[in-house]
């Protein structure tokens, strides 16, 4: 019998090509370019974007929000009527951000009694 060469074949493919690859879109295109267009500009406006039948407005937040951090803008997204309306986040907004956030982080936390009753006793 003599020895065939295997049947399969390689290729090398650079490390971020391959990252980009094995990840397929999320998002359309279109749309991705477009949030991207629109966070970019310098604007002072809200945007309001009304929302594809078959999208879930948690999930075009989500969209919307991920394109920003890509880009590096904070954002502020509230849900509207029949749609979303997004712009770029004012310190104000920050700051109300911020202290939501506390507030939520501060609730979350067991009162320090309550975190003595949960011992084990041996």
């Amino acid at each position: 019998m003599a020895d065939q060469a295997p049947s399969f074949q390689f290729e090398d493919i650079p490390i971020e090509d391959a990252r980009r690859m094995g990840r397929g879109p999320r998002m359309n295109p279109e749309l991705y370019n477009a949030l991207k267009q629109k966070i970019r500009s310098p604007d002072t406006t809200a945007t309001r974007m009304p929302l594809p039948e078959v999208t879930n407005s948690t999930t075009m937040k989500n969209r919307i929000i991920r394109v920003a951090a890509e880009l590096g803008v904070p954002v502020t997204v509230r849900k509207v009527p029949g749609g979303l309306i997004f712009w770029r986040s004012t310190d104000e907004d920050l700051q109300q951000a911020q202290e939501i956030a506390a507030r939520l982080q501060s609730a979350r936390q067991p009162p320090p009694a309550a975190q003595r009753s949960r011992r084990r006793r041996a």
